[in-house]
C-alpha cells in the first residue's frame, strides 16, 4: 500500500495543480494521499497559502476526493500548519472553517533569532547570512528549534509531526554543527521522548532527498532509531512539491524505518481513522481496487 500525508500544490509553493498531483499519485498506485498546503499565517510569506484562497483550496481537494474515491484513491484534506511560539499553532481555531481531515504540525520559523523571519530551511546563502549575524554559533539555532518543536508537541492540536529534524537541512557535511554530538542528540532525543510520551505520530519525510537538499530522510537514522526504541508511531510523507516527487524515495524511507527497528507504519484510512500496517506491506502499489 502506498500512502503519503505531505503534499503541496500551486495553492502554496508547489509546482503543480492539485489535480495533477492526484492524477500522478493514482498512476503511481497510491491508495491514500493527503494534501497539506502551507497554511495561511498572520503575515505574508512567499510560500504559505493566502487566507483568501483557503476556501478554494478546501473545495478543490474535496472535489478531487469525490472523483478519485470510487477509483480506489482516497484523498484527504490537510494543512501543514506552523508552530511559532506566541503567534500561531496547529490547533488554532482559525483553520476550523475548512474542517481539515488532519493537521501536519511543523516548525520552520524561529522567533527573535537574527530576525523574526529566520527559517531553518531557507536557501543556503540566506541561512549563511543569518549564521554570520549569530557569530556562526549554530547551537543557538538547533537548541531553539528543538525547544520550539517540543513546545509544539506539548501544545498538541496536530495529527502528524512534520520533518522532525528539519534544522539539519543546511548542515550538509556537518558544515554548521555536529549531528552526532552529545548535546545535539540530547536535544533531539528529548523531543522524541516527549512525543512518544504523548502518543504522537511523526512522519518519515523524503522531501529533502527528492529536491537534492540532503542525503537522508527527515529524521536521520539515529533519531529514527530513538523513535523506534521509544515506540513513537511513524507514517510516510513525500513532502512532494511536484508530481515527480511522489513516491520517488518511499523505498528509501521504508528501508530506513526497517533499519531503525520499525515493524509497522501507520496510515489514515478513508474513514479518517489511523490504522497500522506491516512495514513490508508499505510501498506496494495499488492493484485495481483498494487493498
Amino acid at each position: 500500500m502506498i500512502f503519503s500525508y505531505h503534499t503541496h500544490t500551486d495553492f502554496c509553493d508547489g509546482r503543480a495543480s492539485a489535480a495533477d498531483m492526484a492524477q500522478a499519485s493514482f498512476d503511481a498506485g497510491y491508495s491514500y494521499l493527503g494534501f497539506t498546503s502551507h497554511a495561511p499565517l498572520p503575515f505574508v510569506t512567499g510560500w504559505n497559502m493566502e487566507w483568501k484562497h483557503l476556501g478554494a483550496y478546501a473545495s478543490t481537494i474535496r472535489s478531487l476526493a469525490s472523483v478519485w474515491e470510487p477509483r480506489g484513491l482516497s484523498i484527504l484534506l490537510g494543512l501543514e500548519i506552523d508552530y511559532i511560539e506566541g503567534l500561531v499553532a496547529p490547533g488554532d481555531a482559525a483553520y476550523d472553517s475548512i474542517a481539515p481531515d488532519f493537521r501536519l504540525g511543523s516548525v520552520h520559523f524561529l522567533r527573535n533569532l537574527a530576525d523574526d523571519e529566520f527559517t531553518v530551511d531557507e536557501p543556503a546563502d540566506i541561512f549563511s547570512a543569518h549564521m554570520a549575524g549569530l557569530g556562526g554559533d549554530a547551537s543557538v539555532v538547533w537548541k531553539q528549534y528543538y525547544t520550539s518543536l517540543t513546545a509544539m508537541i506539548e501544545a498538541g492540536g496536530f495529527d502528524i509531526i512534520g520533518h522532525f529534524d528539519l534544522v539539519k537541512k543546511n548542515n550538509t557535511g556537518g558544515r554548521w554543527f555536529d549531528e552526532g554530538g552529545a548535546n545535539y542528540k540530547a536535544a533531539a532525543f528529548s523531543a522524541v521522548d516527549r512525543a512518544a510520551e504523548l502518543g504522537c505520530i511523526a512522519e518519515i519525510n523524503t522531501g529533502g532527498l527528492a529536491r537534492g537538499k540532503i542525503d537522508s530522510t527527515y529524521p536521520s537514522p539515529s533519531i529514527l532509531k530513538r523513535m523506534a526504541e521509544k515506540g513513537l508511531r511513524l507514517t510516510l510523507g513525500d513532502d512532494a512539491h511536484a508530481p515527480a516527487h511522489l513516491g520517488r524515495y518511499q523505498p528509501a524511507a521504508i528501508a530506513a524505518a526497517k533499519a531503525a527497528g520499525y515493524k509497522s507504519l501507520w496510515y489514515i484510512d478513508s474513514s479518517r481513522l489511523w490504522k497500522e500496517i506491516g512495514v513490508d506491506e508499505a510501498g506496494v502499489p495499488r492493484r485495481g481496487g483498494r487493498e
